[in-house]
């Protein structure tokens, strides 16, 4: 719809109305100047330009008619010089005086332009009237996830950490736009340029423009220049969530995990053949040694060989947590560090305690001819599957550790179950080496069936060891072996340790709940193992060249501080609503709970909030671009309630092209 098809040309013209005139002392007409126009929305506006009165002398119906006919001959040509005479000649003396006389009013009064500025009032209104048979809705992307990570990491204050380091904007915003695509999606580098240009709004929420994007080298570059600044982007993280949590870092937890790489990685020094945790020992291994405190922020990382043991990694690990974990010595107590029993050597512990801190972990080997303290009382706690746990003292001996006995009926189910299944399976090999004697072609050699059944007994060696087993030579053949039989040694032996394992600690004024409560944190780092390969999906590897292999690794690490941010905020609010929902339940009351979702469901919550453009074509027969983002639906909305963040990055933009 055209402007000149909208607005019709204003005509000035004369109304009237019988009113009580004084001066005769009876009724005559009363005038008015009104004009009528239609706005460019369509609307119908009657203005009154001048309030005439009362004609004195009256004057005719025609004279009158003539009198707007000048008027309107003057709104239209004004400032126009007369080239071709007096066009209102041919009208008499009194109309045209009477013409210029209400035209000079109007002109003092300002209503000459009334019309005019009526018109362009409408102006913006009429932009954004919209015809509905026009409208097109296309670029919907993903922006809830995206705008969460920006905001974290902007918390984290990782842009700035940037551009200290003298890097520029478009630096920083390709550094930005991989690092938000990598935690959201977790892409290979080529994957993100094609969800940068065709999912995610991601780039538009760093530049505000949708039309710029990271180049292809600029995207490959972004992993291996933040690994060049390794060490000094995890201290200021570090000092960062300190400052953001109050973290006290009294309590850190140490752990190794590794990841396979798909390919043969010949070239490769760190690449090696180990104990794969995901079974996978087919394929060559990275191992990623992390220390992190108690809620669950890293403090210290390293990638290592493959092939590297769980004890061997501790040394580097203890020299480089004193400068992460900046705890105060004034109030005399050291931090703990809970280890796994892998990594709990008689070694490490000796190097954890010299360097002034305690230690906490199960013990590598099971207490023999232990007696529990006298007046020790036996706690009972709930583990994390609300199974019962029970907690006893162990006697201490002057000069050595302290032992908690911890038994667990779960575990004890567990393990008498694996001791049936290891026990039939065992039984079975021997079975098996026992027929071959008496079958043709069966191994009989002495040497190769007892290699048989070392191979058994190797294969399984929790079991085994509770067997005698005797060979007993053919007496025909003594070269041959004439039959095997086997018993158990103690038969109850065999379960009695099950469900039974100690916790170890050289800190000595720990109760029995503390030190349970503590040793549990380990699933902190149990949870963020997790997370880097599940939910932000580093496993496997494809790159070749080990350089690469660090930086894809350590984009992983920086894409698990965004997330445990996120996490942890969640975390805290939902530890504030348990106490007031359970602050009047009784001890033994189901007590109600909030737990923290996993980062694949934040992101799925999130991925309801979009941002589209629309377009169409308004009352002016202009083309009216809109780009909205859409409102948050409720379990997103609450999530931006928790973490405290904006939940709109932006609510509409307009551009209107007047020119199609």
């Amino acid at each position: 719809m055209s402007q000149k098809a909208c607005t019709f040309a204003a005509e000035m013209h004369f109304i009237s109305q019988t009113r009580y005139n004084p001066s005769i002392g009876t009724d005559d007409e009363y005038y008015r100047i009104k004009e009528s126009i239609r706005d460019l929305t369509g609307r119908v506006h009657s203005c009154v330009l001048l309030n005439v009165g009362f004609m004195t002398p009256r004057l005719k119906p025609g004279q009158v008619r003539d009198i707007a006919r000048c008027l309107n001959w003057l709104s239209e040509h004004r400032n126009e010089p007369d080239i071709f005479g007096d066009a209102m000649s041919c009208f008499d003396a009194t109309v045209r005086s009477r013409a210029l006389d209400y035209w000079q009013k109007m002109v003092d009064l300002g209503t000459v332009d009334k019309a005019q500025k009526i018109i362009e009032e409408s102006r913006p209104k009429a932009e954004r009237l919209v015809d509905v048979d026009t409208m097109e809705h296309s670029d919907a992307r993903e922006v809830g996830a995206e705008w969460v990570c920006l905001q974290a990491i902007r918390e984290l204050e990782i842009d700035k950490f940037l551009e200290r380091e003298g890097w520029s904007a478009i630096q920083v915003n390709t550094a930005l736009a991989q690092l938000i695509t990598r935690t959201v999606y977790s892409p290979s580098e080529l994957k993100s340029m094609d969800i940068m240009r065709d999912n995610s709004a991601v780039c538009e929420l760093l530049t505000g423009s949708r039309d710029w994007q990271p180049g292809f080298h600029a995207t490959y570059e972004v992993a291996p220049s933040l690994y060049a600044l390794k060490d000094k982007l995890e201290d200021h993280l570090c000092r960062r969530t300190d400052s953001l949590f109050n973290a006290t870092n009294r309590i850190v937890l140490f752990d190794l995990t590794n990841f396979y790489f798909e390919g043969r990685k010949e070239g490769s020094k760190k690449a090696r053949h180990g104990r794969s945790k995901e079974k996978r020992s087919d394929c060559k291994l990275l191992v990623l040694a992390l220390c992190i405190n108690e809620a669950g922020f890293i403090r210290y990382s390293c990638i290592l060989a493959g092939n590297t043991a769980d004890p061997d990694s501790l040394p580097d690990m203890v020299d480089t947590l004193a400068t992460r974990c900046r705890v105060p010595k004034t109030d005399g107590r050291h931090t703990l560090v809970c280890l796994d029993a892998g990594i709990a050597t008689e070694d490490n512990l000796r190097e954890i305690k010299k360097r002034g801190y305690d230690y906490l972990c199960v013990s590598r080997s099971r207490l023999k001819d232990y007696e529990l303290e006298p007046d020790a009382e036996t706690v009972r706690v709930l583990d994390s599957r609300r199974q019962p746990i029970s907690i006893t003292r162990v006697r201490h001996e002057e000069g050595g550790d302290y032992f908690l006995e911890i038994s667990s009926p779960g575990k004890q189910m567990k393990e008498e179950s694996m001791n049936r299944l290891f026990k039939q399976r065992f039984e079975d090999e021997l079975t098996k080496a026992r027929a071959a004697l008496t079958k043709k072609g069966g191994k009989k050699s002495y040497e190769k069936v007892i290699e048989r059944v070392g191979r058994a007994i190797q294969k399984y060696p929790s079991i085994s060891k509770y067997y005698v087993i005797d060979y007993l030579r053919d007496e025909k053949n003594p070269k041959n072996m004439g039959d095997i039989q086997w018993r158990i040694d103690v038969p109850e032996n065999m379960d009695r340790f099950n469900g039974i394992y100690f916790l170890r600690t050289n800190r000595e004024k720990l109760d029995e709940k503390t030190t349970w409560d503590y040793y549990n944190l380990i699933r902190e780092i149990e949870g963020t193992n997790r997370q880097l390969k599940t939910d932000l999906n580093l496993r496997p590897i494809y790159h070749q060249k080990d350089g690469r292999s660090d930086a894809h690794l350590f984009m992983g690490l920086l894409a698990y501080w965004i997330v445990n941010t996120i996490r942890y905020r969640m975390k805290l609010v939902n530890e504030r609503r348990e106490q007031e929902a359970n602050k009047d339940k009784k001890p033994d009351e189901k007590r109600k709970r909030f737990p923290t979702p996993y980062w694949t469901e934040i992101v799925r919550r999130m991925s309801t909030q979009k941002a589209v453009t629309t377009q169409a074509v308004n009352a002016l027969g202009e083309k009216v671009t809109v780009r909205l983002c859409s409102t948050p639906k409720k379990e997103a909305a609450e999530i931006y309630e928790m973490l405290g963040y904006k939940k709109m990055p932006f609510w509409r933009k307009i551009e209107v092209c007047s020119t199609q």
